[in-house]
């Protein structure tokens, strides 16, 4: 036989080798079927259809009933839904889920109404600590809750824990302490304010009043006891994972973290233990920290876990964002009328941030940059502009995370040039705060989806879990009617539709994050994540939207929760 006929016949046999395998392939039956449903793709038409069907960790079918149970065998697991609505799983482009597993053994006190209640909740913590010992609470709650309005002082909480030093923050910008909490911190009557944050003083007296607002919160987290071990810490994160699929959450950004979280992110990882995927972001400031969060694009990047860039802080919260014109004057937290809040830029200003941006797109990485005040996102889409001019940024998905206050100008540049937003729920519970430092204009304004969406910016949605609660319905049902817990509406002209906050939490989220062939809709070859869901909140009135409870979550083809069918 020559060598052409040899080659001939060998190429023969690898296609029919090739062909048989396809044949096989295609002849096996699914895994799991869901039937009789509301099937809400968000593919490109939003097309809603019957049912869908697994194998593996991808949908391999969907469509009507009658054709995707053709893909039915002996062993294939299949639910009825009963004409329940399933939806893609769902996206939250900024959850520190990591915070929120620390959190898991803090005292909650979302529930509290009052001072009083917050106090009884830390004198039941008090009574199972030892004398001495920390008492921290969970930050993922508002005093604005509380029927004085206010935090707790160090006064206040000095009468149910005298002896053990209290701590809790609310969000990630505030906290208040107690009296033996301000001790180990270093606090005086005389320690000035650090830059970029507020000593909280009483203005009869001078004395720090337990409140300590941006960089001052640093004074007391420094006081605080170590992390636990990474085997306690990578527990607790499995356990916040699992909390998080019981929203029908099946992906998370991970927004702001250091090597050794990573660390245990890749152990759970390899332990095959993580039911959440994760897209990781380092926290960075300085051009060598940057560069220390480069050398984390070397972690093997799979479906469940990857680097996706650099996280920037650059202002505060609603306390400390840096605006354009002055704060108003809240009475015992907040007396200097020329108040502008803090612009968090590293040493060498606009220009050392400029060069970590550049360090960033030339390892072809995301940037995603914290910014709440106006002047805080002007500055940054100028900087992400200057990068622009060498570098175009679109395709990296660089993004302004939070975007409250942002000027018409900067919305039509970040339309111009292909900056993303994230937005997140935080007027739920930081509302009340809004108004009070910011006055009802701005308070109403803040975090206009509608105008970004109106002006081309491309937004994804989330929570800053566990800054507010992590719940995705709570959020879509803020998004929808500019509802607060407190009972009231800011800026309900900024409201969007079901079907863009659904977008927002899916498809628009896995944009964000350049995994739009993969994840964020319902459809053949992609990764077969989704949630059931108790009622469909594209028909519901918006109102009711934070009703919604999942009953069923698929990650990669796994039942990761399932309740109620």
């Amino acid at each position: 036989m020559t060598n052409t006929r040899a080659r001939m016949v060998l190429t023969a046999c690898v296609l029919l080798a090739g062909s048989l395998a396809t044949d096989a392939a295609s002849a096996q039956p699914a895994d799991l079927i869901l039937h009789n449903g509301k099937i809400t793709t968000v593919d490109r038409n939003f097309a809603t259809t019957e049912a869908l069907a697994i194998r593996g960790d991808r949908f391999i079918a969907v469509g009507d009933n009658a054709t995707v149970l053709k893909e039915a065998g002996p062993r294939t697991q299949i639910v009825d839904l009963g004409g329940r609505t399933v939806i893609p799983g769902l996206i939250d482009t900024h959850l520190h889920m990591s915070m929120a597993a620390l959190n898991r053994p803090a005292v909650k006190l979302l529930d509290a109404r009052s001072v009083d209640d917050v106090k009884t909740l830390i004198a039941e913590r008090v009574a199972q600590t030892q004398p001495g010992q920390w008492v921290i609470a969970s930050s993922g709650w508002h005093e604005s809750l509380l029927k004085e309005g206010r935090l707790p002082t160090r006064y206040e909480l000095d009468e149910v824990s005298p002896n053990n030093p209290v701590f809790i923050p609310r969000g990630g910008h505030v906290v208040t302490v107690n009296s033996k909490a301000l001790e180990l911190a270093g606090i005086k009557k005389d320690t000035p304010d650090p830059k970029g944050g507020v000593i909280v003083r009483d203005p009869a007296t001078g004395e720090a009043t337990g409140v300590l607002l941006e960089t001052a919160a640093y004074f007391a987290r420094r006081a605080l006891p170590p992390s636990p071990a990474p085997a306690e810490h990578a527990r607790l994160l499995r356990e916040a994972m699992h909390e998080l699929n019981s929203y029908g959450l099946v992906s998370v950004v991970e927004p702001g973290i250091d090597e050794r979280t990573i660390q245990i992110y890749a152990q759970l990882r390899d332990a095959r233990a993580m039911t959440i995927r994760t897209d990781l972001l380092y926290r960075a400031l300085t051009k060598e920290q940057v560069q220390k969060g480069l050398a984390q694009a070397s972690l093997r990047a799979d479906d469940m876990l990857r680097f996706a860039g650099i996280k920037y802080p650059l202002d505060g919260g609603v306390e400390g964002a840096r605006l354009y014109e002055p704060y108003q004057v809240v009475p015992g937290e907040q007396p200097d009328p020329n108040y502008r809040g803090v612009l968090l830029l590293p040493p060498g200003g606009e220009d050392e941030y400029v060069e970590g941006l550049r360090l960033a797109a030339a390892a072809k990485v995301q940037v995603q940059t914290h910014a709440v005040g106006d002047e805080t996102i002007d500055v940054i889409v100028r900087s992400y502009e200057r990068v622009n001019a060498d570098t175009p940024i679109k395709d990296l998905r660089w993004t302004i995370m939070h975007v409250f206050l942002p000027t018409e100008s900067a919305l039509r540049k970040m339309s111009e040039i292909g900056i993303m937003a994230t937005a997140q729920d935080h007027a739920v519970l930081l509302g009340h705060n809004q108004r009070r430092w910011w006055g009802d204009k701005r308070a109403g304004y803040a975090i206009p989806i509608r105008a970004m969406l109106d002006a081309g910016v491309h937004v994804g949605g989330g929570t800053d879990g566990p800054v507010v609660p992590v719940d995705p319905f709570l959020s879509m049902w803020w998004m929808t009617t500019r509802n607060t817990l407190n009972g009231y509406q800011l800026g309900p002209e900024q409201a969007i539709t079901p079907r863009e906050a659904l977008q927002l939490y899916t498809i628009n989220n896995a944009v964000t994050m350049g995994v739009e062939k993969d994840r964020g809709s319902i459809e053949s070859g992609k990764l077969a994540d989704l949630v059931v869901l108790s009622q469909d909140i594209l028909t519901v009135p918006p109102q009711a939207i934070r009703d919604t409870k999942a009953l069923m979550t698929v990650v990669g083809g796994d039942i990761v929760y399932r309740s109620g069918i």
